[in-house]
């Protein structure tokens, strides 16, 4: 019989095996999740003057988003990494010849799974909408500042997809002796001459408004017409400038939040996919953690003696099927295809099955199967032929 001293020194061994490389695959994940927005980023810190104190707390928004994503594929990594290490050095099997059951070792594993996953639905349910709604503000607030010195006195202005302003003065947003083109409506050319006009920038929908008073509206289209006014509004979407929506949508919404919309939009008749999708997805994606720990702990005792280079190769293989079921069950669901909840919850039950599965081989001792065998012949001729290339000589 084994004592529980020696378990409790095998479970603290098992947990600090695999929370080392948590923490490594948890900042590598993040690091690639955040390229994501790199160009945007870069954007509002060079063309439009952000401070690096305002660059970091837009980084520092997205994390609980990323973080949320992030995760469960580093527990998944994590898991099948450290069993990976263990089953090469052959630590697995003598833990088996001491009469340790697979059952047993994955307790550890399951441990720091539900630890994760606590961490992971407070961030998806508390922060990780609110994170996304202070980096819309902090964007809207220094695309705002930035059109407004932007636009130069004596010089054209054409940083708006369709728009060409042109103005004699601008005293802070204040304009004097203002010209603009607008050809944002297709077939319909306008140029817009006025006295003066002042810019109004909303941080909640992203529009500046650009009233213009004492002018004349000259517009092409089937036929020539002119309007004059004493006051016109101009709106310019910031979202349109840069290519990034900055409306207030799904992701910046809290849970009750999206169910009144989806009480909303039921009362319009009005389909709610994409809500009912986002509300699944702040339990669904942390509540996988439990599932890819247990699938990847199983996964790197499978592995046998390709250690943990073998454990990498089957982790990016494992990873890329995940993040495909998700994306591809989240279109589907937010589309109206199969139900939001089925779209959602998919993945998680896919890889469950997974994991019971690959449990009942690794306890029979079973053969691996051909697909398997073909995965891993991939990955080490995969192996081989970027060996091959690094070490090619240069011509």
């Amino acid at each position: 019989m084994i004592s529980f001293y020696p378990m409790r020194i095998l479970d603290i061994y098992i947990f600090q095996e695999q929370l080392k490389i948590f923490l490594i695959s948890l900042f590598t994940i993040l690091a690639v999740l955040l390229l994501e927005k790199v160009n945007f980023l870069s954007s509002l810190f060079l063309a439009h003057s952000a401070s690096l104190e305002t660059a970091g707390m837009l980084i520092l928004y997205l994390c609980p988003a990323f973080l949320t994503l992030a995760a469960p594929l580093a527990v998944l990594m994590s898991a099948l990494m450290a069993f990976s290490r263990m089953s090469g050095d052959n630590e697995i099997i003598a833990m088996r010849a001491g009469g340790i059951s697979f059952a047993r070792l994955l307790a550890p594993v399951l441990i720091l799974s539900a630890l994760v996953t606590g961490a992971t639905l407070y961030l998806s349910i508390n922060l990780a909408h609110e994170g996304n709604l202070r980096f819309q503000q902090t964007a809207i607030k220094v695309l705002s500042r930035s059109v407004q010195s932007e636009i130069k006195e004596q010089r054209f202005y054409s940083e708006f997809p369709g728009l060409m302003i042109y103005v004699n003065q601008n005293r802070d947003g204040r304009l004097e002796g203002v010209f603009i083109s607008d050809q944002r409506r297709e077939g319909q050319a306008s140029i817009i001459e006025a006295r003066s006009g002042v810019m109004e920038s909303d941080q909640q929908t992203g529009v500046i408004t650009l009233a213009l008073r004492d002018g004349v509206i000259h517009t092409a289209g089937q036929s020539y017409t002119t309007i004059g006014f004493m006051e016109y509004f101009l709106k310019m979407d910031l979202g349109a400038k840069l290519n990034q929506p900055l409306q207030k949508e799904a992701p910046h919404m809290s849970i009750p939040e999206l169910r009144m919309e989806i009480q909303n939009k039921a009362a319009r008749g009005a389909p709610s996919f994409r809500e009912q999708v986002e509300i699944h997805k702040k339990y669904a994606i942390p509540m996988g953690c439990l599932a890819l720990g247990a699938l990847g702990a199983l996964a790197g005792v499978m592995t046998q003696r390709r250690g943990s280079g073998g454990g990498f190769g089957i982790g990016v293989i494992l990873m890329v099927i995940n993040y495909l079921l998700i994306m591809i069950g989240q279109g589907l669901g937010a589309g109206g295809k199969i139900p939001p909840a089925l779209g959602v919850w998919g993945p998680d039950v896919i890889m469950a099955a997974a994991s019971v599965w690959v449990y009942i081989r690794v306890s029979k001792d079973t053969m691996p199967t051909r697909m398997e065998v073909f995965l891993s012949e991939i990955w080490v001729q995969l192996r081989l032929r970027l060996k091959q290339s690094h070490e090619a000589p240069a011509h």
